[in-house]
C-alpha cells in the first residue's frame, strides 16, 4: 500500500499543511499519555484506551502537518495505514503494535471490558511515548 492507493480509494483527501492543527495534536498526544499515567491504577482499559488515542493523535498530527486528511469511516485505520506509508521503514515495529491496539482497543470499549491487564497498559504508554516523540521530531525537522 502507498499513498497513491489511500487517495485512490478515497481513504485520505489532500488539503493545506496545518502546522498550527498538527501542534494541537501533538499536545493532546501529550496530555493524553499524562492522563493515561495517572489513571492505569483505578482504569487499566481506559489507561490503555488513552495512550492508543495519544497514538492516534500523534499520526494525526503528521498527516495535518504534510496535507492530508483521513477521510471515510475507517479513520483510525487510515491513520494506522498513513503511518506505516511514511514511518514505516523506520518505526516498523511500533506501526504494528500501533494497529494492535487499535484492534484491542476497539474490543475493550465495544466488544468486552475489562480485558486490558495493568502490564499491557503501561506497555500502550511506553509505546505511546516513544511514538509520539518520534513524530514529534520528525514533525520538527520539516
Amino acid at each position: 500500500m502507498n499513498l497513491s492507493d489511500l487517495l485512490r480509494d478515497n481513504r485520505v483527501k489532500k488539503a493545506a499543511p496545518d502546522a498550527k492543527q498538527a501542534q494541537e495534536c501533538l499536545l493532546a498526544a501529550k496530555r493524553d499519555i499524562s492522563v493515561a499515567k495517572k489513571i492505569i491504577l483505578e482504569d487499566s482499559d481506559w489507561a490503555f484506551s488513552i495512550a492508543y488515542n495519544a497514538m492516534l493523535q500523534s499520526a494525526r498530527a503528521l498527516m495535518l502537518y504534510e496535507g492530508y486528511l483521513a477521510t471515510g469511516e475507517s479513520r483510525h485505520k487510515t491513520a494506522v495505514d498513513y503511518a506505516e506509508i511514511k514511518l514505516g521503514a523506520k518505526l516498523g515495529e511500533k506501526i504494528e503494535i500501533f494497529e494492535r491496539m487499535r484492534r484491542k482497543r476497539h474490543q475493550a470499549v465495544y466488544e468486552k471490558a475489562g480485558i486490558i491487564s495493568e502490564f499491557e497498559a503501561k506497555h500502550a504508554i511506553k509505546e505511546a511515548e516513544g511514538f509520539f516523540a518520534e513524530i514529534e521530531k520528525k514533525i520538527k525537522h520539516k
